[in-house]
């Protein structure tokens, strides 16, 4: 009976110190599987709030660089020559037919007074004209559908309209205009860029709504309307 109870509790101890043993081991193992967890998302975390701080770097240096350049880029626009065209109005336009009149009316050997010589475009496409006319002594070149006319040679441009091509070396000067002068502007525009001096170009900015309001003149458009 003694020796069983001996070998009872021997087991007993046996069975305890084996499982003492087996706890810390488990709660090593499982210790270390969440400090290697915590680690890993720390690492990520780092990483991550690496990267979001070289990401929130990268626009600070790129905005330190580039808005020097845009300041520079502003004023250099804002100091950047543009051309300024003359503003024609009712009364300039008047004065010059009266001139022309005038000149015209005169016998060829009696001096004419001085003044520069003005040609008038209209701008506006051939269909406008037929219904509204035309400033007298005014051309035609429709620069929305022709919009090459003044890039052409004499030649080319005497072919194409059937009069001749405004010099861009001469004295006289060209005065644009349209229905209510957008267009007439943009012309001037175009001019300068196919050559012409600014400063022998000009603007009738109140265009043909000026004139009719004023009573001006007009010339029934004899052109091709196509």
């Amino acid at each position: 009976m003694a020796a069983s109870l001996h070998s009872a509790s021997r087991r007993s101890v046996a069975t305890i110190a084996s499982t003492a043993l087996r706890a810390p081991a488990r709660q090593t193992i499982a210790v270390t599987s969440a400090l290697q967890r915590g680690a890993l998302s720390a690492a990520n975390r780092g990483l991550s709030s690496t990267s979001q701080s070289r990401r929130s770097l990268v626009p600070c240096q790129s905005r330190s660089h580039i808005a020097p350049s845009l300041r520079q880029q502003v004023r250099w626009n804002s100091h950047e020559p543009s051309s300024v065209f003359r503003e024609w109005g009712f009364e300039d336009l008047t004065n010059t037919f009266t001139t022309t009149q005038i000149n015209a009316s005169l016998p060829s050997s009696t001096p004419s007074p001085s003044h520069t010589p003005v040609i008038l475009i209209d701008v506006r496409e051939p269909a406008e004209l037929t219904g509204t006319g035309i400033i007298p002594t005014a051309i035609n070149i429709p620069l929305a559908s022709q919009p090459d006319a003044l890039y052409l040679t004499a030649d080319e441009f005497e072919t194409r309209f059937g009069f001749p091509k405004p010099s861009a070396d001469g004295e006289q000067q060209i005065v644009f205009y349209c229905k209510a002068g957008v267009r007439a502007r943009a012309a001037a525009q175009l001019a300068v860029q196919a050559g012409y001096n600014a400063e022998q170009l000009g603007v009738y900015d109140g265009s043909w709504l000026d004139w009719e309001r004023q009573g001006g003149k007009t010339e029934r458009w004899e052109g091709d309307d196509a």
